[in-house]
């Protein structure tokens, strides 16, 4: 046996290999003998352990014979089940069908829609273009047209017109080895740029039900409108339902930050003409008159601050007229809407960036870098510049470092500033304090005022308000310096001119200010009856009573702005009474609707309350 001449081989001795002889030992037992008892056949260890190799081997060879033998078995038993099967030798293939006309897929309830059929495999492009033609075109015709008004083709699945007339369908399936081939239909309509019809063509036109209406551009300019302006967002003649636009896109202009685009469209008397490339005729061009393109933006009031600040990083904006709205609101922007949108902004901008009490100052929080502060910048003067709107509830110290520089801010500016940038409280203490010394019992919250300022010095009579200074420098000037600096490269040019000293700036924030006196100087009324002129009084007497926040929010509830931006406020008598009485603002105008018939200051002062404290209703709900 084999593996007796191994043995053999190896010089294992021949009684040795007599005995396994006799007593059948071989290979195929070998493995299943321990080592003691094969010891006793084979003496040498190292000859036992070649043995169980040399078993092992013939082993593996003699089962991948058997497994060739069975797979060569196999494969002729397919080959010979496959040259009697006919489905193995099928003449067609399967593919799929599909219709573009004008570059666009025609759905199935249009006639399109992707068919599968079986065609032979030696088809070639002429066939698949018959095929088409019955499938789209049982009469001749479909709903844009006559077979004979189109240019048509046979497109690949790759959309493209690559197909060489004479390959076939077998060939394309070896060729790209797809589990099914798609073909397209392709037509066009043989109607030039102009709308005229080509030579020796009659084009049939026909009616589009409503679902088949290509919906409204994004984009549009037209002539024909009120107010030439660009919209962003669904343009639609009818009024928008709640939730309509919601989808609508942010202006994002993209270009280079120098660069400066100017808007202009044609001013025509005939409504609905389109606008064409210009003229190469001088007399044409003479004629023709510009008029600047209004921008109107769309907002949501629930992200207005982010969205406001995406739109302000076009520098375009700032030489543009700009309107506003609010989505699912029906205000139309007469400054009113633009007032609120200004206020908007550096309100929520105050309550999330801002530090500080009455005054604040920006902090700086990871999401805005370089960008967003110039676009911050860029919306500080706009709204000044448009509306003449200023935050004053920045801290003067630090408006007068962004807009003249740091040199410019004294001393007693900077302490001023600090005293409103800490509470009430703290404010009186440090009053207190530097006017008639410190008390023990005052010592402790000091200290932990100071602590909160990052001041760890121990402050006494004499080094006290350096310290204060110090620390005001510290939060006012340095921590927001990132800030000032990106919105000053925007806006400091301007404002400076705006402003001759940092004095005329401390002395608009004085005026725009809202007090009570100024406030009342505002409203302009006219009462004809002793019932007008008791509502008007009882109206005086409720201003009269508010703190500076309710005057703020009256002041935004009338005008659209906290701070005083107009030059009066129109009140208006109306007779509404019962459920429908209420005071209603325009905004606009900006004019106050007031009804005459109040019979007490009660029932004034608690409707004007439920107002001013429900935030719904500076929302926009009148056209």
């Amino acid at each position: 046996t084999p593996l007796l001449r191994f043995l053999r081989n190896r010089g294992v001795p021949e009684e040795c290999l007599s005995r396994m002889e006799e007593e059948h030992i071989d290979a195929t037992v070998i493995d299943c003998m321990d080592d003691g008892t094969l010891s006793e056949y084979i003496p040498t260890y190292g000859d036992r352990i070649a043995a169980r190799r040399f078993w092992r081997k013939m082993g593996l060879e003699s089962s991948d014979e058997n497994l060739d033998q069975a797979d060569t078995s196999t494969t002729t038993r397919t080959r010979t089940n496959a040259q009697s099967n006919k489905c193995a030798l099928k003449k067609t293939r399967r593919i799929d069908l599909g219709w573009i006309h004008d570059g666009k897929q025609v759905r199935t309830r249009k006639g399109g829609g992707t068919r599968t059929i079986d065609v032979p495999k030696d088809t070639k492009k002429s066939d698949l273009i018959n095929y088409s033609k019955e499938l789209f075109f049982p009469n001749g015709k479909c709903r844009f047209g006559s077979l004979e008004t189109l240019n048509y083709d046979i497109l690949d699945f790759q959309e493209e017109a690559v197909l060489d007339e004479s390959i076939t369908v077998g060939e394309l399936y070896s060729l790209v080895r797809l589990g099914r081939l798609r073909f397209y239909f392709s037509t066009t309509s043989k109607i030039n740029l102009q709308g005229e019809e080509s030579e020796g063509n009659d084009v049939q036109t026909i009616d589009l039900d409503e679902n088949d209406q290509e919906s409204e551009p994004l984009f549009n300019l037209s002539s024909d409108l009120d107010e030439s302006e660009v919209t962003f967002g669904p343009v639609s003649n009818a009024e928008p339902i709640p939730g309509e636009l919601d989808d609508t896109i942010i202006y994002q202009f993209e270009g280079d930050e120098q660069d400066f685009i100017s808007l202009e469209i044609p001013n025509t008397n005939t409504s609905g003409n389109r606008l064409s490339p210009a003229s190469n005729d001088e007399g044409s061009t003479s004629a023709a008159s510009n008029e600047i393109v209004c921008i109107t933006i769309k907002l949501h009031r629930s992200n207005l601050l982010e969205e406001m600040i995406t739109q302000f990083k076009d520098k375009i904006l700032l030489r543009q007229t700009l309107k506003f709205c609010f989505i699912d609101e029906k205000g139309a922007d007469a400054d009113g809407v633009s007032r609120d949108v200004y206020t908007t902004f550096w309100t929520e901008f105050m309550e999330h960036i801002g530090e500080g009490e009455e005054v604040r100052v920006p902090s700086l929080p990871n999401r805005w870098q370089k960008q967003e502060w110039k676009s911050i910048g860029r919306i500080l003067l706009k709204g000044f510049k448009d509306h003449g709107y200023f935050p004053c509830r920045l801290a003067p110290a630090f408006t007068v470092a962004l807009i003249f520089g740091e040199s410019e801010v004294s001393e007693e500016m900077l302490f001023e500033s600090l005293l409103l940038y800490i509470t009430q409280s703290d404010r009186d203490l440090v009053s207190n304090v530097l006017k008639s010394g410190c008390p023990d019992e005052d010592r402790d919250e000091l200290v932990d005022l100071l602590d909160r300022l990052n001041v760890t010095a121990l402050p006494t009579q004499d080094n006290l308000k350096g310290l204060l200074l110090s620390a005001a420098h510290k939060h006012l000037i340095q921590k927001p310096r990132y800030a000032a600096e990106q919105m000053s490269s925007t806006a400091s040019h301007i404002l400076k001119e705006s402003f001759c000293s940092p004095q005329a700036l401390l002395q608009m924030y004085q005026e725009k200010k809202p007090t009570t006196k100024r406030f009342l100087k505002l409203l302009e009324a006219s009462p004809t009856t002793q019932a007008e002129s008791q509502s008007f009084r009882f109206l005086q007497q409720y201003i009269r009573g508010l703190d500076d926040p309710g005057l703020r929010r009256m002041l935004r509830f009338v005008t659209g702005s906290d701070m005083i931006c107009v030059n009066k406020v129109e009140v208006i008598f109306t007779p509404l009474e019962g459920l429908a009485r209420r005071p209603i603002a325009h905004t606009c105008g900006p004019a106050l609707e007031l009804p005459w018939t109040y019979g007490s200051y009660p029932e004034l002062c608690c409707e004007m309350d439920s107002i001013l404290l429900n935030q719904n209703s500076f929302e926009f709900s009148i056209v």
